[in-house]
């Protein structure tokens, strides 16, 4: 029997291989329209590089509770997804992706 790709490939690792194809564009990118003095390519690759560091800020909350195994991550990404460009409704997934339910005290 053979493995299918994405059994041979862990998500980490395939999300790891994607975000280097895309830095890499956007370096080609920028090179490219520097050198030939085209500034819709330079702009084209600002605008990669904004979207690798603005996504993953975006879901912080989301990331955050799925390295936590939180119980809450469907409710978080939820949140995060739909309202999280708002302010509140960010912290609000921030904080229930932190909240630690394993650390009450017991009465």
């Amino acid at each position: 029997m053979s493995a299918s790709f994405l059994d041979v490939m862990k998500p980490v690792d395939l999300i790891k291989g994607l975000l280097a194809i895309v830095l890499a564009l956007a370096f080609l990118l920028w090179l490219y329209g520097t050198f030939t003095n085209q500034p819709d390519f330079v702009t084209a690759a600002m605008w990669l590089g904004d979207a690798l560091v603005m996504i993953p800020a975006y879901l912080i909350p989301a990331i955050t509770a799925w390295l936590v195994k939180s119980p809450r991550l469907k409710t978080i990404v939820l949140i995060n997804v739909l309202g999280g460009w708002l302010l509140i409704p960010w912290i609000i997934a921030m904080g229930m992706a932190i909240k630690r339910d394993d650390l009450r005290t017991q009465d």
